[in-house]
């Protein structure tokens, strides 16, 4: 009997190193973005005419500064990745296949937040496609790209690991834009961001219109397209969107602007602890107060539409808050996709900023 049980014990030990390697090496593989299937990887695609791909800037250096810079420049290394409806898995792809996928697609871009992995990226951006295209089987196929950018966590404090990735999401912002002037096609683009993800769409919107951030500008490229973008939860400083702000050439390439806000995410209320350590001291997150709008041109306030989501998300800060919401995932789909609601439901209370 106790010869057995020592048996017994030591195949248990063997069972659970085996367990414990299979383990390391599937994470490993996640986070390098190969062999990456998601857990919602199960549910049936319903649109195999759309596309989905997840475009990463990780393993990418800070493009050189220079007066100006071409976007096929600020795109070369980007790591492609195709998600294949049928199969439902990820495959390795190149950019080269992105550029030549077909011009017929509607384009969406999702932009994630901070403290997201390269293997969460992928689920991520998986989640957020799937609830956007839920229940529009009859609509025209889209382009749904996912932009991985590095936002894994670097230090175990939060705000000083929070300023290391609000630096990066200028350069992060000005590939994007390269990736932006190369989409095929090109005839409709929609782009939603969450949290520090607003804040890199913002920063390539300002370069495709002409701006200058990090003393880099963008070669101009085919003509000028229109974006049509919703930020919910947006970290970036509430005035940076204004004329003669950080991002204020932003509006010239904006055709509309949805801001879902909340008054009660008790992240976004420390933002200003981003520029010291107390954060009354420092500026407003917009997607915390909210944009002002007084010195926007008539022609601008008609671009911008901002709601109130502090009554159905709360206090929190997470991105699936929103994108599980019915009230919120209507505003996102009809501020990226109009054409795609008949009959939105915009139960969210009107945001009404005065400053």
């Amino acid at each position: 009997m106790i010869q057995s049980d020592t048996k017994g014990k030591r195949t248990l030990k063997y069972c659970l190193v085996f367990c414990l390697l299979i383990s390391c090496t599937t994470i490993a593989q996640a986070e390098d973005g190969s062999g990456v299937n998601c857990p919602e990887s199960q549910a049936t695609d319903a649109r195999l005419h759309d596309e989905v791909w997840l475009l990463s800037c990780r393993s990418l250096a800070c493009p050189e500064q220079g007066p100006s810079i071409d976007a096929e420049t600020l795109t070369e290394g980007l790591a492609a990745w195709k998600y294949n409806l049928s199969d439902q898995q990820w495959d390795r792809s190149k950019m080269l296949d992105f550029l030549h996928s077909s011009e017929d697609c509607q384009t969406v871009v999702w932009v994630h937040g901070n403290l997201t992995t390269a293997s969460e990226a992928f689920a991520t951006g998986l989640t957020v496609y799937r609830q956007l295209v839920r229940d529009t089987e009859i609509h025209p196929p889209i382009r749904f790209i996912i932009w991985s950018w590095p936002a894994s966590k670097i230090l175990s404090r939060p705000v000083p690991d929070a300023r290391i990735k609000a630096a990066r999401t200028t350069w992060a912002g000005i590939r994007l834009a390269g990736m932006l002037q190369q989409i095929p096609g090109h005839k409709s683009v929609g782009l939603i961001g969450f949290s520090f993800g607003a804040q890199v769409v913002s920063a390539a919107l300002e370069i495709i219109a002409g701006g200058e951030l990090n003393h880099t500008k963008i070669v101009p490229q085919g003509d000028r397209v229109s974006y049509r973008v919703t930020f919910f939860a947006a970290a970036l400083d509430s005035y940076w969107l204004l004329p003669d702000r950080r991002f204020g050439k932003a509006f010239d390439v904006i055709d509309s602007l949805t801001l879902i806000n909340n008054y009660c995410d008790w992240v976004l209320k420390h933002y200003g602890k981003l520029y010291c350590h107390c954060a009354r001291r420092g500026p407003s997150a917009l997607g915390y107060t909210g944009l002002p709008e007084g010195n926007f041109s008539r022609e601008q306030k008609e671009k911008i539409r901002q709601f109130n989501a502090s009554g159905s998300v709360g206090k929190q800060h997470a991105w699936r808050a929103y994108i599980q919401n019915r009230s919120t995932m209507d505003l996102i789909r009809e501020g990226t996709l109009p054409d795609w609601q008949d009959n939105p439901k915009q139960t969210l209370q009107v945001s009404t900023v005065s400053q």
